[in-house]
């Protein structure tokens, strides 16, 4: 009875000690990114702390047109996230629960898109979007967000299947269409997975992607995430001295929605893949 009590003692340490050893190997960036954003301009990076120059924060909001990149990130941010989060629930509710012939199939090729890395259709993309006189808008984005996500229509699949028949059959005897029922029944339920839908949207499009607004949009309409590493932050009077310190503070707050948003919804991210992964 000791023995198992000293054992259990013994791996309850262990994983402890190894889930902090992981946190402080993962938050080991965002302390050093934090650290140097606070350092004097000019100074060479450190893991200690040097000063609390909070200057550099307000220098990395007026240096360049800050907020003007990030109201094209928020542009970006909310079609990448409100349209696909609709139309992944409408396409993984349609695999789900209705019947047709091929549907199997047109759900393995939908799946098989996932292992198609997107650089590999960057090239055919824009020169689709050149021909079409869609450069430097935000077209491409909406067309895109229309035809939702992979991933997204496989969790809202796998949630929908676990919904009883009984529950579909009785809104349709009393009198519900297809669409009702998916937009009245299931989505006012389905909350977890709206819930990790948009914060995986949000992540992917907020801090994600770097290369896509840089090939489709010129330096007035970049995203924060495109601005930041394209244009950077250059000494008044002297352009050849980089400002990385002020570099440091302006990708602070860049990733400070982030950080924000997940810690918000952290509880349904975990609970919306569990859920579409058990249920299932």
């Amino acid at each position: 009875m000791v023995g198992q009590s000293t054992g259990s003692t013994l791996g309850r340490v262990t994983v402890y000690g190894l889930l902090i050893l992981l946190s402080i190997i993962f938050v080991m960036p965002l302390y050093w990114l934090v650290t140097n954003s606070l350092q004097l301009v000019g100074s060479s990076s450190s893991f200690l702390p040097g000063g609390l120059h909070f200057e550099n924060y307000y220098y990395a909001a007026t240096l360049i047109d800050y907020w003007s990149y990030t109201k094209s990130s928020i542009i970006l941010t909310s079609i990448s996230v409100v349209i696909p989060t609709l139309t992944s629930a409408l396409v993984g509710f349609g695999f789900a629960r209705l019947r047709g012939p091929g549907k199997g199939f047109l759900f393995m090729m939908m799946l098989s898109t996932m292992m198609l890395p997107g650089i590999v259709t960057q090239i055919p993309t824009y020169v689709i979007f050149f021909k079409l006189g869609f450069l430097n808008t935000y077209w491409p984005w909406l067309f895109w967000a229309l035809g939702g996500s992979a991933f997204s229509i496989f969790l809202y699949r796998q949630f929908f299947s676990s919904f009883p028949k009984d529950l579909e059959e009785a809104a349709r005897i009393d009198g519900c269409s297809t669409f009702r029922i998916f937009w009245n029944i299931f989505m006012p339920i389905s909350f977890p997975v709206i819930a990790t839908v948009s914060i995986l949207s949000f992540n992917g499009s907020w801090g994600g992607d770097y290369l896509t607004p840089f090939m489709f949009l010129q330096d007035d309409k970049y995203p924060l995430a495109t601005a930041l590493f394209s244009v950077g932050y250059a000494f008044p009077g002297d352009q050849r001295i980089e400002m990385t310190q002020v570099l440091n503070a302006g990708l602070v707050m860049f990733v400070l929605p982030i950080i924000v948003v997940f810690f918000i919804g952290q509880r349904y991210l975990v609970e919306g893949v569990v859920s579409s992964a058990v249920k299932g």
